[in-house]
């Protein structure tokens, strides 16, 4: 009984344990996977029909997509037929098995989906090699309604949950997918949404933000903020009803009679053809039995709404991950400082979402089984070659001028190198080089100097000393200078 009585207060040593005030708060203890499953369908479904239809909803996703995948994560290859092959491959349609888009956009219309459904799956399909897909291979992207969630249990031998196929460690084995997405199973013939068949893992990227240990599925990402955006709806179109009876001028006109009228109909506002009026439109002449005057009917004009739709904005934004400015579009607020403190946090967000999720479950797995079919092909060894690297999109810069600079700044004092710097911009250090190679070459053949070019221009404009000049020549020409310090 002291055992009890010692944990009884222990647990009330919290206060968010204890019922003073949370006694209708009554969590599920559910594990990740258990409390996705129950809730994971009906909230997508909630979340693609407010992507149709609340314009908040539609740019959250955008927002998304376009800061953690904009025009692409590209992959660099360090040897030319992995380039070229990957170029060809990624540039074209060809790699997408419906044909329509190119791997870039494949990578966009997977993240729409993980925000606005909470998961993806990617399936990978083989067919005949060509020139724009010398490897053969092409991605099918399928939304999470294809994943058949009944089956559950002992299934083909192996321990199953909501239709992903487990092995001894827990690790998924298997994925049960729908050949055909259920909600157009009844449009193509023969089609049925109850048949499923048990693809390998090995064939299937499953692409969805793990949040909880031992988590296989996610919702989606706008399950915090889905009723608060409802809400908001509701209100401006309750406000807008408001504002179209404010609208509605109009007169009251008592006729006097000789006859009296009693009861219910003796209050009734008719029309000039005598029937009763039950709603209101702008300018309307209304008539009624009485003593003869002439009313105007002009309603009072209503509050603004815009602090509670800031608030309602302002939450939205915070349980999307994103900032108040981005979600509303509302810069009358915003300077420098303001805008460059929501964004720094942000971009940690959206780098976190790149590097923990969409390059480990969709960017390199894509790059691994592109290298491992042309290895079968023979196009090169098995080996997968070093220096593979992955760069996202760069963000823009708030302030371009002040923002270098700072940039500058760093690579100088050494804390940031300079490989780091290039790729804040989206570039592979390497392809830089290269390319800036190239173009001092081809400027060099020309005869062109450009004032942008620190080989021969300082920073302040003038050309740069005798000692630097004789540097750059013998860079460009390769001779060597003798023990005295002056080239030959």
């Amino acid at each position: 009984m002291g055992r009890l009585r010692d944990a009884w207060n222990a647990l009330r040593g919290y206060a968010a344990a204890q019922d003073h005030r949370a006694s209708a708060w009554a969590p599920s203890g559910g594990s990740a996977t258990a409390e996705v499953g129950t809730a994971a369908a009906t909230v997508a479904r909630r979340a693609r029909d407010a992507v149709r239809n609340d314009p908040y909803a539609s740019r959250i996703v955008d927002l998304w997509t376009g800061n953690a995948v904009g025009a692409g994560i590209t992959t660099r290859w360090p040897d030319q037929r992995h380039a070229e092959a990957w170029r060809r491959w990624a540039e074209s349609t060809a790699c997408d098995a419906e044909g329509r888009l190119d791997l870039y956009g494949l990578q966009a219309l997977v993240m729409r989906a993980v925000v606005e459904s909470g998961e993806c799956f990617v399936r990978f399909l083989m067919a005949a090699p060509s020139f724009a897909n010398p490897i053969g291979l092409r991605l099918q992207v399928l939304e999470s309604d294809h994943l058949d969630t009944a089956r559950n249990g002992m299934v083909d031998g192996a321990a199953t949950i909501q239709g992903i196929a487990l092995g001894e460690a827990g690790e998924p084995i298997g994925y049960w997918l729908h050949r055909v997405h259920p909600g157009a199973a009844w449009i193509l013939p023969g089609a049925t949404w109850q048949s499923s068949e048990r693809i390998p893992a090995s064939e299937v990227l499953h692409v969805y933000r793990k949040r909880r240990p031992g988590q296989l599925r996610d919702v989606s990402w706008l399950a915090p903020i889905l009723l608060r955006l409802r809400d908001l709806g509701d209100y401006e179109a309750a406000l807008l009803m408001k504002a179209k009876i404010e609208a509605c001028l109009a007169a009251v006109v008592s006729e006097e009679g000789d006859e009296a009228i009693t009861g219910a109909a003796a209050g009734l506002l008719r029309d000039a053809q005598g029937r009763a009026v039950e709603s209101f439109e702008p300018g309307m002449i209304l008539y009624r039995r009485g003593m003869g005057s002439v009313e105007v009917v002009n309603p009072s004009g209503g509050g603004s709404h815009a602090a509670f739709a800031r608030r309602a904005l302002e939450a939205a934004a915070v349980g999307a991950g994103l900032t108040y400015d981005q979600v509303s579009g509302d810069l009358t607020q915003a300077n420098y400082s303001s805008l460059r403190a929501g964004k720094i946090e942000f971009r940690r967000l959206c780098e976190q979402v790149q590097y923990g999720m969409l390059i480990p479950m969709l960017v390199r797995p894509i790059a691994d089984r592109f290298h491992a079919q042309g290895a079968l092909l023979g196009l090169w060894g098995a080996e997968m070659p070093d220096g593979v690297s992955h760069v996202p999109p760069a963000h823009e810069m708030i302030d371009p001028l002040k923002d270098t600079t700072a940039l500058i700044a760093q690579v100088r004092a050494g804390f940031v190198p300079q490989p780091e710097a290039a790729g804040a911009f989206g570039y592979d250090f390497r392809a830089a080089v290269e390319m800036i190679r190239e173009a001092n070459a081809l400027l060099d053949e020309a005869g062109i100097s450009l004032d942008t070019d620190p080989r021969r221009v300082a920073k302040s404009g003038a050309a740069q000393d005798a000692a630097q000049m004789a540097a750059v020549e013998i860079a460009a020409t390769g001779a060597a200078a003798p023990p005295g310090g002056e080239p030959r």
